[in-house]
């Protein structure tokens, strides 16, 4: 009897807690979600004679790394021996020599003319920085053996003007994710 009193009040909760209660209360509206925005239309494609500027950027900006590596190598041979600063020097003016023909060959595709406005201007200055850079390497080239403090100064001030302009180039191409659609 009392196996069959425990099987009846197991059944009995057993039913209790499979049935589905539903809640007395009526459930909260839903917040309607504030409407989002749509997507700002995409920045139209550049035209051949900005990739054609970019790509000639791109081309002066490996003679400029090369220039750096130059810089940064008489730079840490401060400290070291005679012949270690002789050799860095030497290579110095090596790098700025090949560094010149990369110049060279990737600044005519590098028209301001690309750009309209703004931009045209901010081409321009970089282009002008551009060639003062160029202009100075055949003296690094001739003079960094001898002379390399002195020309390591030089092409330091021409490289961080060339970045001022370099950063705000391509600060401008970058589309301002901060204005909304109706400031564009």
């Amino acid at each position: 009897m009392l196996v069959g009193l425990v099987m009846v009040v197991t059944l009995v909760a057993y039913q209790q807690d499979t049935v589905t209660h539903k809640d007395s209360l009526p459930s909260a509206p839903v917040a309607a979600q504030a409407p989002v925005p749509p997507p700002a239309p995409p920045a139209p494609a550049p035209t051949i004679e900005q990739l054609r500027y970019m790509n000639g950027l791109k081309t002066a900006t490996r003679g400029v790394a090369q220039i750096r590596d130059g810089l940064n190598r008489v730079v840490r041979t401060q400290q070291a021996d005679s012949l270690t600063r002789r050799r860095a020097a030497r290579r110095l003016g090596g790098l700025c020599s090949t560094a010149r023909s990369f110049i060279v060959s990737g600044r005519p595709k590098m028209q301001p003319t690309a750009y309209a406005d703004s931009m045209r201007v901010l081409a321009k200055q970089l282009t002008t920085r551009l060639d003062s850079l160029t202009n100075a390497l055949p003296i690094c080239e001739k003079t960094a053996g001898r002379d390399p403090n002195t020309v390591a100064t030089t092409l330091t001030n021409k490289l961080k003007n060339y970045d001022d302009a370099l950063l705000a180039f391509r600060t401008a191409l970058k589309p301002d994710s901060t204005k909304t659609i109706s400031q564009q």
